[in-house]
């Protein structure tokens, strides 16, 4: 039997699509502890929300610095947001 690293590599997926009931963005986190998965959650910004960009930019940020996974849609184009592609 094999032994599987707890390396892994990290994953950030962004597309802009039209989204239903006044959402800005639907993100999407994936938390890892010794490399599996151990919690999923779903982080929705509407667009009647104060500074929708802040609170993306905030949300994507921290869980990328803690080593999460993230996807997240939103109506924004990659370059409102300040993502530059990789």
């Amino acid at each position: 039997m094999s032994r599987r690293s707890n390396t892994r590599k990290q994953f950030f997926f962004y597309s802009q699509e039209e989204l239903q009931n006044q959402y800005f963005a639907v993100i999407r986190i994936t938390e890892f502890s010794e490399g599996r998965p151990w919690g999923i959650w779903e982080e929705n910004i509407h667009t009647y929300d104060g500074d929708v960009v802040a609170a993306f930019t905030e949300i994507v940020g921290t869980a990328l610095a803690g080593g999460a996974d993230v996807s997240a849609i939103s109506i924004a184009s990659a370059e409102e947001l300040g993502i530059e592609p990789s």
